[in-house]
């Protein structure tokens, strides 16, 4: 009980110490804005584009029905999440019973340590953390011989991001549960959350989803090996060679795997497809919003390992792994506290008192003062459709003003798209949208060095909106445009 206590303050600590500062104007909006839809009856992949499984949309859109629309009240539900995953973890590097041997019982605290540094940061409203949290409770049933509530499970944490649940029913398997009773039973729970949505939109649901991989090379972005370009600030040589560190962790499993073969254990076994998994979304977009996975299963490994291992320098190594983790998020954390940089509260009664990035926020607030004159939908645009970044549907969710089309989301391959530039052309058209305003800060026009930042796409809505808007306000981040024949002052 006193160790629980113990990790649940860390997590309480880490995660919640900075739960009213930044805020992320396109991932954190992507999916708050998502919730607002479905808090209004509207469903993914029919009613709007959601490249994930529905689960995340439809629990956050639960919330915003409950609560109304929130930066903080997914920040808290987010920081309760932080606390059960760090105690799912402890419980997953407990020895069985029997097993107290007095060297095993740190583990579980040095785990349980670095799961919270894992998740303190970076925090974001993503469907990874609750999928991450539904594969290691089925895990932990697994190992509690319940396979059929393990592979259900598995199954949920699948409607939140599938390759995490496929991985959680691989490692009940690989853990030793009886696949005859874990895999129907997590075929059957997916199946059923699925279900509705392939009824309703078939053809939007596995264009949304599966099709999503088809563009997934023009958001890759190039391993950070140069870590040299951090030595003339030594505070941010962590940072830079985390990523890096992570992979080296991962390649030192592998090789313990490979010593080991059959003798590594269950409870190592049923790890390592997270791990696998976490290792590829990471080298698939290596930033700060891919780390999470990897090093929470990693936090996770290291402790069932050093737990069970009979090796110094196995233990050595497994310590070493918790240690980067459970440092690198409080680094992190007290880097933001510290050092929080130039953060204005954010406009609008769904802001809640966060602060974001001041020219960000007073750009919002500027924007909220301007659309006050017309009533009616706003498209938040990118500073150009033929080529995107990416884009910030937060200001929607600030605004309290929908979005006119079905794309929240500004991504290269999607609003790229001819066919989907015409269609939001359309909406602009049947809808009467009166405002569209350009977000043109300096992330929002920076190319990245993928296939999305040398990707020239279809300028037809750039064209539609030229012809059908004029200017009529800007601050430097962002560009207020009006329809043509709409008085401001009426």
């Amino acid at each position: 009980m006193r160790r629980n206590l113990l990790l649940a303050g860390a997590a309480l600590l880490l995660s919640g110490c900075t739960l009213l500062l930044e805020a992320g104007p396109h991932d954190e909006g992507l999916v708050l804005a998502a919730a607002d839809r479905v808090a209004d009856g509207q469903l993914p992949y029919r009613d709007f584009w959601w490249n994930y499984g529905p689960g995340q949309a439809l629990a956050l859109g639960a919330l915003t029905w409950v609560t109304g629309p929130s930066l903080l009240a997914w920040r808290i539900a987010r920081l309760v999440l932080d606390v059960a995953v760090v105690l799912l973890v402890a419980r997953l590097v407990e020895p069985e019973q029997g097993q107290d041997h007095p060297r095993v019982l740190g583990w579980p605290l040095a785990a349980g340590l670095a799961a919270a540094g894992a998740l303190a940061w970076p925090a974001n409203a993503g469907p990874g953390p609750p999928a991450l949290a539904l594969a290691l409770g089925a895990l932990l049933a697994a190992r509690r011989q319940r396979p059929g509530l393990a592979g259900a499970l598995a199954g949920l944490a699948g409607l939140w991001r599938p390759e995490i649940g496929l991985a959680a029913a691989a490692g009940i398997v690989l853990g030793g549960a009886p696949a005859r009773r874990a895999l129907p039973a997590a075929g059957a729970v997916a199946a059923m959350g699925v279900l509705p949505f392939a009824l309703l939109a078939p053809a939007e649901l596995v264009d949304q989803t599966a099709g999503f991989l088809g563009i997934q090379d023009l958001q890759r972005l190039p391993f950070p090996f140069a870590v040299a370009d951090a030595f003339p600030d030594p505070n941010k040589l962590l940072e830079a060679a985390y990523p890096a560190l992570l992979v080296a962790a991962t390649a030192g499993a592998g090789a313990w795997f490979a010593v080991r073969r059959g003798g590594a254990g269950r409870e190592a076994w049923a790890l390592a497809p997270l791990v696998a998994g976490g290792l590829a979304y990471l080298l698939a977009r290596t930033d700060e919003f891919h780390l999470l996975g990897l090093a929470l299963a990693l936090a996770a490994l290291a402790g069932v390992v050093g737990a069970r291992s009979d090796r110094r320098g196995v233990r050595a190594a497994c310590l070493a792994v918790c240690a980067l983790v459970a440092l690198h998020g409080a680094e992190r954390q007290a880097g933001r506290l510290l050092h929080p940089g130039d953060l204005v509260a954010l406009p609008g009664p769904a802001a809640d008192g966060v602060r974001a990035d001041a020219a960000f926020a007073r750009g919002a607030a500027f924007v909220a003062r301007t659309v006050r004159a017309v009533p009616g939908p706003v498209l938040v645009a990118p500073p150009r459709y033929a080529r995107v970044r990416f884009g910030a549907p937060l200001l929607n969710v600030l605004l309290g003003r929908p979005n006119p089309s079905r794309y929240d989301v500004v991504q290269p391959g999607v609003v790229t798209d001819r066919d989907v530039q015409e269609e939001i052309a359309r909406d602009l058209a049947r809808t009467r949208t009166p405002w569209v305003v350009r977000w043109i800060a300096p992330a929002a026009r920076r190319d990245e060095p993928n296939g999305g930042g040398r990707l020239d796409g279809a300028d037809v809505l750039d064209r539609v909106i030229a012809r059908d808007y004029r200017e009529v306000a800007r601050d430097p981040s962002f560009v207020v445009l009006l329809r043509r024949g709409y008085d401001p002052d009426p």
